[in-house]
C-alpha cells in the first residue's frame, strides 16, 4: 500500500476556501450585529406604517346643521385626502363643539367636520385643522346650490344648466402618459428604492469585503501559505463564492422579512405588482451582480498590498456600480419607454440594478428578463478568466501596486 495522498481536486479546493470563508463571514459578530439591525429595521418601518396610516381609510364625517342628509344630494360624493368618500351625519341636534371632541358625551355622534347652512352665510368648523379637498368639495357643493337657486329665481331649470355644464367639460387623452402619472408608482417606487438599496448593499458590501480580505491576506503573507495548499483560481473562487453565499444569505433574509411583513399587515396598496416575483428576480440579479462586481473587486485588490491603498483601486468600480444605481431611478421618473435606458438594461454591468426596476415598473416581460439573463452569464465567464489572470499574476508581488497593464501584458504572454 502507499501512504502518497492524492491531491485534492479544483473543487475540492474551491469547496474548502468557501466553507471556510462561509463560516468566518457569518459568524463574525459584526456581520450578526448588522443583520439584525436590517431585520429589525425592515419589519419595524413596516409596523410603524401600519401604526400611522392604520386610521387614515376611515371615511371622513362631515356633520349638517340646517340642510338633512337628503337635501345635500350631490355632497355624499365628495372625496377626502385618502381617497375615502365622505360620509354625512345629521347633527342639527347638537352643538359643534360636542360632536367634534374626541371625549364626545355617550349618544352623541363624532364628526370631523361641522358644515353650518342654518346662518346668513354657511360656517364650517373644525377642531384642529379641516382636510383641503372635502373644504374644496363642500365650496364647490353650496357654489352649485346657490346658482342653481339664482337659475330657478330667473325662471330657468337648474338641472338642465347643470347638464350643460358637464357637457362642456372636455375629455383629455394621453398619448403617451409618464410612468410617474400612474395611479400605483408612489407604491412601485417605494419598491423599487427598496430593492436598489438591497442590491446595493449586497454587492458593493460583498464587495468591498473581498477587497479587504485579499489585501489582508495580502499583506500579512498568509496567501503564499494558502497558495501552497490551492491554487490562485480555486482560492480567488471559494472567497468570492463564500462572502457571496453569505451576502445573498443576510440580504435575502432581511428581503424576505419585509414582504412577509408588508403582506401581513397589509401596508401594500392594490398595486399589478407580483412580489413574489419580483423577490426571486431580486435575488437572482443580486447573484450575478455580485458575481460581476465581486470578481472585479478581487482582481483590483490583487493589484496592491495595503488596506490604504484599496480604495484607489476600488473606487472606480465603485462608481461603475453607482450609475446603474442612479439610472434606475432617472428611469423611474423619466421616460420609461427610451431606447437608451432599454439598451442600458441589457449591458452586464448595468441589469443587476435596471431589469429589476423594469419589472417593478411593469414595462419589462421575463422574456426581456431571460435574455438580459443570458447576456450576463456569457459575459461573467470572460471576466473571470481576466480576473482570474490578473489575480494569479498579481496577488504574490508585495511591496508597491502592481501596475495593470504590466498584468496583462504577462497574461498575453502566458
Amino acid at each position: 500500500m502507499s501512504d502518497r495522498t492524492s491531491p485534492i481536486t479544483r473543487r475540492q479546493e474551491i469547496a474548502l476556501v468557501t466553507g471556510r470563508e462561509l463560516r468566518a463571514h457569518l459568524l463574525k459578530k459584526s456581520t450578526i450585529i448588522l443583520t439584525l439591525v436590517l431585520l429589525i429595521a425592515a419589519v419595524g418601518s413596516i409596523v410603524g406604517v401600519k401604526l400611522y396610516t392604520s386610521g387614515q381609510d376611515e371615511a371622513y364625517r362631515v356633520g349638517l346643521k340646517g340642510l338633512t342628509v337628503a337635501q345635500a344630494t350631490g355632497l355624499d360624493k365628495v372625496s377626502a385626502s385618502n381617497g375615502e368618500t365622505i360620509e354625512l351625519v345629521d347633527v342639527s341636534a347638537h352643538q359643534a363643539k360636542d360632536v367634534l371632541a374626541d371625549d364626545a358625551p355617550e349618544g352623541t355622534p363624532h364628526v370631523d367636520m361641522v358644515l353650518d347652512v342654518s346662518g346668513p352665510a354657511p360656517t364650517i368648523t373644525v377642531e384642529k385643522s379641516a382636510d383641503d379637498a372635502v373644504v374644496s368639495g363642500v365650496t364647490a357643493f353650496l357654489q352649485q346650490s346657490a346658482l342653481g337657486q339664482q337659475i330657478a329665481s330667473l325662471g330657468g331649470d337648474p338641472a338642465q344648466v347643470a347638464s350643460q355644464l358637464s357637457a362642456a367639460k372636455p375629455e383629455v387623452t394621453v398619448l403617451h402618459a409618464p410612468q410617474r402619472d400612474s395611479a400605483d408608482f408612489g407604491s412601485r417606487y417605494a419598491i423599487l428604492m427598496t430593492i436598489d438599496v438591497l442590491l446595493l448593499f449586497a454587492i458593493m458590501g460583498g464587495g468591498q469585503f473581498i477587497a479587504q480580505g485579499v489585501v489582508e491576506e495580502k499583506s500579512s503573507r498568509i496567501v503564499e501559505i494558502l497558495l501552497a495548499c490551492v491554487r490562485p483560481s480555486s482560492l480567488l473562487a471559494g472567497k468570492i463564492l463564500g462572502i457571496g453565499i453569505a451576502s445573498v444569505l443576510t440580504t435575502g433574509a432581511v428581503a424576505v422579512a419585509a414582504v412577509t411583513a408588508a403582506k401581513a399587515t397589509g401596508v401594500m396598496p392594490e398595486i399589478s405588482v407580483n412580489l413574489d416575483g419580483v423577490l426571486v428576480a431580486m435575488i437572482v440579479w443580486m447573484i450575478v451582480g455580485y458575481a460581476i462586481f465581486a470578481v472585479a473587486f478581487g482582481a483590483a485588490a490583487s493589484l496592491v498590498s495595503r488596506q490604504e491603498d484599496v480604495s484607489s483601486v476600488s473606487m472606480p468600480l465603485v462608481m461603475l456600480s453607482m450609475i446603474p444605481y442612479v439610472l434606475s431611478f432617472l428611469m423611474a421618473t423619466g421616460d420609461t419607454n427610451s431606447v437608451t435606458f432599454r439598451v442600458l438594461s441589457y449591458l452586464p454591468p448595468f441589469a443587476p440594478f435596471m431589469m429589476p426596476a423594469r419589472l417593478v415598473l411593469g414595462i419589462s416581460s421575463w422574456t426581456e428578463q431571460l435574455i438580459a439573463l443570458g447576456i450576463a452569464l456569457v459575459f461573467l465567464p470572460l471576466l473571470v478568466r481576466v480576473a482570474a489572470a490578473i489575480y494569479t499574476r498579481a496577488v504574490t508581488r508585495t511591496g508597491a501596486r502592481v501596475p495593470l497593464k504590466e498584468v496583462l501584458r504577462r497574461a498575453e504572454r502566458a
